[in-house]
C-alpha cells in the first residue's frame, strides 16, 4: 500500500435558493441540493472508500457555532442518523443526493460536513475477485467537523452548483509510526466549480 491513497472526488451540487420580492408572486426560499460524486481510484488497492456523513450545515459567515449553520436535510434520513457512503459508486461524473436545504437568498460563506466513520475495504491479494475475503480497514478520523471555504450568492429563482472536491491522496493517510491507527482521515476539500445552472 502506498504512503497514500488515490484521489477521491467528493461534489456537493445543488446550492440555490429563490430571492425575496416585492413581487408577491415570487418564492421566498429555495432548495438547496446536495449531491456526491467520485473520481477514479486505483482499484487494484482499494475495492471501496466508505465515508458516513451524519451532517451538512451552510452558513451565511465564518461562525464557529454550529447554531449559526442551517442544518440540510439528508434524503431518508433523521437528524443525527448517518448516510454510509461508498465514494467509489459515484464515479465519472454519477452522483448521489446527500442533503437538501430551503435556503433564503444571500451571499453563503461555509459547508460545514460531520463524518462519524470511515474505512477502507482492500481485497484479498490471493482472492481479489472474491468480496467475501475483503479486508475491511477502519480509518482513524482526526477531527470529525470539516469545514469547507465556498463564498457564493444565492439569486431569487436560480439553483447554484458548487463542486467540491474531496482529495483522498492527501486526505487518507497512512500512518508509519507506531500508532494503534494504521489509517487516517485528514479530509481535504477543496471546491472547483460554482455555477448557476
Amino acid at each position: 500500500m502506498s504512503k497514500t491513497i488515490s484521489t477521491v472526488a467528493l461534489a456537493l451540487l445543488l446550492l440555490g435558493s429563490m430571492a425575496c420580492s416585492s413581487d408577491p408572486t415570487s418564492p421566498s426560499v429555495g432548495r438547496v441540493n446536495v449531491v456526491l460524486t467520485d473520481a477514479p481510484l486505483d482499484l487494484s488497492t482499494v475495492r471501496a472508500v466508505e465515508v458516513t456523513v451524519t451532517e451538512l450545515r451552510l452558513f451565511v459567515d465564518d461562525s464557529v457555532d454550529d447554531d449559526n449553520g442551517m442544518e440540510m436535510q439528508r434524503p431518508g434520513l433523521s437528524t443525527g442518523e448517518g448516510m454510509t457512503i461508498n465514494l467509489l459508486d459515484y464515479q465519472n461524473g454519477r452522483t448521489v443526493t446527500i442533503g437538501t436545504l430551503e435556503a433564503a437568498p444571500g451571499e453563503y460563506q461555509k459547508i460545514r460536513m460531520k463524518i462519524s466513520a470511515a474505512e477502507l475495504v482492500i481485497p484479498d491479494p490471493d482472492f481479489p475477485d472474491d468480496p467475501l475475503l475483503d479486508r475491511r480497514e477502519p480509518i482513524f478520523i482526526s477531527s470529525g467537523k470539516v469545514d469547507i471555504p465556498v463564498r457564493f450568492t444565492v439569486s431569487g429563482g436560480e439553483t447554484t452548483e458548487v463542486t467540491l472536491d474531496f482529495d483522498a491522496q492527501l486526505s487518507v493517510q497512512v500512518n508509519t509510526t507506531s500508532g494503534t491507527h494504521p489509517y487516517i482521515l485528514r479530509p481535504v476539500i477543496v471546491p472547483v466549480r460554482v455555477a448557476a445552472i
